[in-house]
């Protein structure tokens, strides 16, 4: 068995934000399928599948020099077929995104670029008052059926040498806490940032100063989350904040005393072990712990198999402790069997409170399209997941998690607050169609059930989603 690795990284969320208005916590989506196994033993890779609703985009400051001085980028159409059905989310709609980006060598190791992103009705989407709009994948700054258009930009200024790195950049910030899924528009940051390497070892410093919230912040904050604050967004997307617009961490955080967000990391790969580290601290706030490892163990003729493990460690403000902070593992198994893919993965969360992620973030590695309560206090998470391919560029993804019930509660401005019910369960499956390259179909049906689900009243989806995309 060849023992020689290639190297693989997970990513995952950055917290730093705190509440806002009358809610305990405000957030909600994301779209894994299963983390990344990524690249593995020295002649094979074993590569593990994403959430098929799973739309990441990388920033311009990574791409690889083939777009230098060209435009390139995405289109994208997003369509809810039967939201208006659920129990829980009564949403539907039709959006069209696209991201535009370029990126130009100047002189020497310093090259700079520009990114634009937007999105906006289709005109196949059905605005009856009486009927739910899709405001996870519109930019609106209010409630309404306006279904407005909405942008966000980003630009950087980059300097590159042997083994160093220095950006000044409004654009996605590449880590494990702040690596996010997207619908249209993704979520931005503002900051400096230096890359080097030391003794074989990957290390990175940045500060951080503004966020700007995307299209998928709403649902964030509402459905996936649950207003628990635990989703990746604790804002009101259509009272607090504008979506599109950069904002301080500071007013974010409502604490004028933090300018920022200070964050150290490092990777480091040996023989047969995978290893990455992050701090993010935001003064008089939090401090969040990352830690991640990969061993892929196992390597044979149409079998592969890999172990990965996380660490997520958050201390918070005193005013907070009681809702948020504690620590949070999980261990994953990666597999392949000739064509089929299978991944079996558990998170545990302590009950010192649940994880405060404002930005979108998500690591988890029970993590569903729906369902991210893996990181809400006292709850154990297992996850099943499979990739087969019926034939060539057609594959199927199934998946089933199953989240045990949370101690949080839901607190609702002027209503009475709900506690948790029963578990969460979420089943999700997927075909993805590529017939060209560059061109994907995604076609999905999830099916998740509350842990705020009640007698009185279900809350559960089932509904079917098609997303096509073509990238150029």
């Amino acid at each position: 068995m060849n023992k020689s690795i290639k190297t693989i990284l997970s990513v995952l969320t950055i917290s730093e934000l705190i509440l806002a208005g009358g809610y305990v916590s405000k957030p909600i989506e994301t779209f894994k399928i299963i983390e990344k196994v990524e690249k593995t033993l020295a002649h094979k890779k074993l590569k593990h599948f994403h959430e098929p609703f799973c739309v990441c985009n990388k920033s311009p400051l990574f791409s690889k020099h083939k777009y230098d001085g060209k435009i390139h980028g995405y289109l994208r159409v997003h369509h809810i077929f039967d939201g208006k059905d659920n129990g829980f989310d009564k949403n539907t709609g039709s959006t069209f995104g696209f991201g535009l980006k370029y990126n130009r060598h100047l002189l020497g190791g310093l090259s700079g670029g520009v990114e634009y992103y937007g999105v906006t009705n289709t005109g196949l989407t059905d605005d009856d008052d009486n009927i739910g709009v899709a405001y996870g994948q519109f930019m609106n700054e209010k409630k309404d059926t306006s279904l407005e258009y909405g942008d966000s930009w980003g630009a950087h200024l980059s300097y590159k040498a042997d083994n160093f790195r220095a950006i000044l950049a409004r654009s996605q910030f590449d880590s494990p806490l702040t690596k996010m899924q997207i619908t249209h528009v993704p979520n931005l940051f503002e900051y400096a940032r230096v890359d080097t390497k030391l003794m074989n070892t990957d290390l990175t410093l940045a500060y951080m100063t503004r966020i700007s919230y995307g299209s998928r912040s709403a649902a964030d904050f509402g459905i996936i989350g649950e207003f628990t604050g635990t989703g990746g967004m604790v804002l009101n997307p259509f009272k607090d904040i504008e979506r599109g617009k950069y904002y301080k961490i500071s007013d974010v955080v409502d604490n004028n005393s933090t300018n920022g967000v200070f964050i150290f990391g490092m990777k480091k790969t040996f023989e047969n072990f995978r290893i990455e580290a992050w701090d993010f601290y935001i003064k008089d706030i939090l401090n969040n712990v990352y830690i991640e490892a990969e061993y892929p163990f196992y390597n044979a003729k149409g079998y592969a198999a890999g172990l990965h493990f996380q660490y997520l460690n958050q201390n918070v403000d005193e005013k907070y402790d009681a809702t948020y902070g504690g620590s949070f593992y999980g261990i994953k198994l990666s597999t392949k069997i000739k064509k089929l893919k299978l991944n079996f993965a558990y998170n545990k969360k302590d009950d010192k409170g649940g994880f405060l992620n404002p930005s979108g973030a998500n690591p988890g590695y029970t993590s569903s399209i729906f369902s991210r309560n893996e990181y809400r206090s006292d709850v154990s998470a297992y996850k099943i997941s499979a990739l087969y391919p019926i034939m060539k560029n057609l594959k199927v993804i199934a998946s089933y998690a199953n989240y045990g019930q949370s101690d949080m509660t839901l607190k609702r401005k002027g209503k009475l607050a709900l506690t948790s019910q029963t578990d969460a369960k979420e089943t999700n499956i997927v075909l993805v169609y590529k017939p060209i390259k560059n061109l994907t179909f995604k076609l999905f049906n999830a099916q998740r059930t509350s842990e705020f689900s009640s007698n009185k009243k279900e809350r559960k989806q089932n509904h079917t989603r098609l997303i096509v995309n073509y990238k150029f």
